[in-house]
């Protein structure tokens, strides 16, 4: 496990690639979003402007149901192309191709143990203490 420790250090971190390719590609998709808001907000404007229950305010109606619909799909499509946001996230993935599969299910399994063992000591932590004990 240590040489894998070591190499983290050898190597380059392709953090800084990955980041700057991942912004270049949100950018238009940013710029569209931005476009639909604005054509949401008029389709929005437009239907309070026709009389209730006439052809145009239904087709006016219909336009604002494909927008939101466009919205989301760009919300959705936006949050594949950044699906990790933090530096944790890259640390498991990198560390992850650098250690074997049994290493990595050690890893993993000790994690759970350190993980079940602090969630026991906060249920029993307030129970030990018992009723006449200050803190």
């Amino acid at each position: 496990m240590r040489h894998a420790l070591a190499r983290l250090e050898d190597t380059q971190s392709p953090l800084q690639d990955t980041l700057g390719n991942r912004n270049d590609g949100t950018e238009p998709l940013q710029q569209q979003r931005a476009d639909l808001v604005r054509a949401l907000a008029a389709a929005e404007a437009s239907v309070r402007t026709f009389p209730a229950g006439s052809l145009q305010q239904a087709k006016a109606r219909a336009r604002v149901t494909r927008l939101q619909n466009e919205l989301r799909r760009l919300k959705a499509t936006l949050g594949m192309a950044r699906p990790r946001q933090n530096l944790g996230d890259f640390l498991i993935e990198m560390f992850r191709e650098r250690v074997s599969r049994n290493e990595w299910q050690c890893i993993v399994a000790e994690a759970r143990r350190r993980h079940d063992s602090k969630a026991a000591e906060r249920q029993i932590g307030p129970l030990a203490a018992g009723p006449g004990v200050q803190s």
